[in-house]
């Protein structure tokens, strides 16, 4: 059993899993092979003590969930769209125009766009707060190499995405229904009932986004996704080898699940905006953005602690509506998404100098590379952060599988 928490967060097509010290993502590429890659978290800012004292570390895993992750995400989605625009121009399609290209083929991938507003739902978090990312960090503390020859647009649609996720999120969930609770019993009791009737409408919005966004099959399958990372992980936690039998064995739910987080982060904020009170409706506004950093704070500890003390049944019964909401959220995988989950894992435990436990699969994939999410073989494949396999941290009843 791995001696620290790992948490991660699904993509499209693929897993992202962070450890300690680096991260790993594995995709399923178009053309059916699994690539991988890995960034350091343990460089310069990042390695400092104080990022994981309580409550500060709820809000880096809250900064590094909503940067790293819409970062990746967009990144996943822009491996699709080239891949099929790749496979398009081999069946003698249109050649590369001016609107095609890594920021025009993310931007043009409407469900990241869909499911940047809800990025922290899609994964489990580590533990202590120590996965911490600076995406603006120079060289291999920062960007990965298959970034490099992007160029600017890439970066521009990246942080388009992340402005434009942020904004969603924040006028969806917490200004829509501060309106709405003004537009309705405010006009009658601007007290707890208040607090709680807004508190009660953003439950509705923020259920009711999900099973909306469930029903589109591409949305559906990233949610196979996180199903998959939550079952690899449970099988890392349970000490068993990581293979695809051994995963499936393990429920789609996880206790440490941005799902729950976020849904501990809706009741806290109803007590939290209580404490406001009656203010003026400018000073209202400001207020439910204001505290967002305090209450994700807050929640980020409350989740820690239920998580560690999970056998008990009253805290079972408490933290039950996280794992009710997951099952919006996560679904059953198939074997080639438990196979994605299990290279993203097995990458994390390498790229952090942990084993991979003994009797796990060992699938074939390769690192990617600037050419992956390019389009554009013609030119010289970089890889992205390789990580040497170190013979110690393979077992030598480790299953290889080429496929």
């Amino acid at each position: 059993m791995a001696s620290f928490q790992y948490g991660g967060q699904a993509l499209i097509e693929g897993v992202l899993m962070r450890g300690r010290q680096a991260l790993s993502v594995a995709l399923r590429h178009p053309d059916g092979s699994i690539v991988w890659a890995t960034e350091r978290l343990d460089l310069g800012v990042r390695a400092s003590r104080s990022l994981r004292w309580p409550f500060l570390r709820g809000l880096v895993v809250l900064y590094d969930t909503l940067v790293t992750g819409t970062r990746w995400l967009v990144r996943s989605a822009t491996l699709q769209v080239t891949g099929l625009e790749e496979a398009e121009r081999a069946k003698g399609g249109a050649g590369k125009g001016p609107g095609t290209g890594p920021a025009a083929s993310a931007l043009t991938a409407p469900w990241a766009l869909v499911l940047a507003p809800a990025a922290v739902v899609l994964g489990a978090a580590s533990s202590h707060g120590s996965d911490y990312t600076d995406p603006d960090a120079p060289g291999p503390a920062g960007h990965s190499s298959a970034e490099k020859g992007l160029g600017k647009g890439y970066a521009v649609a990246v942080g388009a995405m992340l402005l434009l996720s942020l904004a969603l999120g924040i006028g969806i969930f917490f200004l829509l229904p501060l309106l709405l609770a003004q537009a309705t019993i405010g006009r009658v009791d601007q007290g707890f009932g208040f607090q709680l009737t807004e508190g009660l409408i953003r439950v509705a919005i923020f259920v009711a986004y999900l099973m909306l966004v469930a029903r589109a099959p591409e949305v559906r399958r990233t949610f196979q996704y996180h199903g998959a990372e939550h079952m690899s992980i449970h099988t890392l936690e349970a000490g068993d080898p990581l293979t695809t039998d051994a995963a499936r064995k393990y429920p789609t739910a996880h206790p440490r699940c941005g799902t729950e987080f976020l849904v501990v982060v809706l009741i806290v904020s109803i007590l939290a905006f209580a404490v406001v009170g009656k203010v003026p409706p400018l000073l209202l506004i400001l207020s439910r953005v204001l505290l967002i950093p305090v209450i994700a704070a807050i929640s980020y500890e409350l989740l820690q602690l239920g998580a560690r003390h999970r056998r008990r049944t009253l805290v079972r019964w408490l933290w039950s509506p996280g794992i009710w909401v997951q099952k919006i959220t996560t679904r059953q995988p198939t074997d080639d998404m438990i196979e994605v989950a299990i290279v993203s894992l097995e990458r994390a435990l390498i790229a952090n100098g942990a084993e991979i436990p003994a009797g796990s699969t060992l699938f074939a994939c390769r690192p990617l590379s600037a050419d992956d999410l390019e389009g554009t073989p013609e030119q010289e494949a970089v890889p992205v952060a390789p990580v040497e396999v170190a013979p110690s941290a393979l077992p030598d009843e480790a299953v290889r599988v080429d496929s």
